[in-house]
């Protein structure tokens, strides 16, 4: 996230999300979040909140399907020059929070870098667990109550609803589900991040 009133050469809060290719789920929550805490004026603590993406099985000729770009802008996200990444150890021990589009991709962070489990979550999981939580000093603080709410809040009857499904190559109804699914978890989630963070 850019914020040319930011003075400070602090590092900033970084914000990871996970996928598979890196041209689906992840890069379309990195970029709606990333409009809606724009939208907002939002930054931690006075510093930069900088939103990203990677993918645990990126191939270098994938790139965003039309369905996605369509929903990405529709939904108020910039999908221009983005370019997936492999999802790397460096990567993950840049991040304050990693949100994960499965449980697997949970699992492929944390045997990365084994310390990353405590900032890592599903983005469904995420969204569940912030809405119980109360706002926070700063997001880091944030990020280390929700992770405290793992055993207290209960889980979905079925694990899956913790997953988000992947849409590549598959129907255009999919295609929909999918990206309503995820616009209603990030909008869950940024309102709450905007709760706890600065304005501008």
């Amino acid at each position: 996230m850019t914020d040319g009133t930011t003075t400070t050469d602090a590092r900033p809060f970084s914000i990871l999300f996970v996928c598979t290719g890196n041209i689906c789920r992840s890069a379309l929550g990195a970029q709606l979040l990333t409009a809606r805490l724009d939208e907002a004026g939002v930054t931690a603590g006075g510093h930069l909140i900088r939103v990203t993406s990677a993918g645990t099985g990126m191939e270098p000729e994938l790139v965003m399907p039309a369905e996605v770009i369509e929903q990405s802008r529709r939904f108020g996200g910039d999908p221009s020059g983005h370019v997936p990444r492999q999802l790397d150890r460096d990567i993950v021990a840049d991040a304050d929070l990693i949100l994960t589009a499965t449980r697997a991709h949970r699992s492929d962070v944390a045997r990365l870098l084994p310390r990353a489990s405590r900032v890592t979550f599903t983005v469904p999981q995420f969204a569940r667990l912030v809405a119980e939580t109360e706002p926070a000093e700063d997001l880091w603080a944030l990020v280390a109550e929700v992770a405290a709410e793992r055993g207290l809040v209960p889980p979905p009857e079925n694990a899956d609803d913790d997953d988000i499904e992947d849409p590549y190559r598959r129907s255009t109804e999919t295609y929909e589900r999918v990206g309503e699914q995820i616009r209603g978890f990030i909008d869950t989630i940024a309102s709450r991040l905007a709760q706890s963070g600065d304005r501008r």
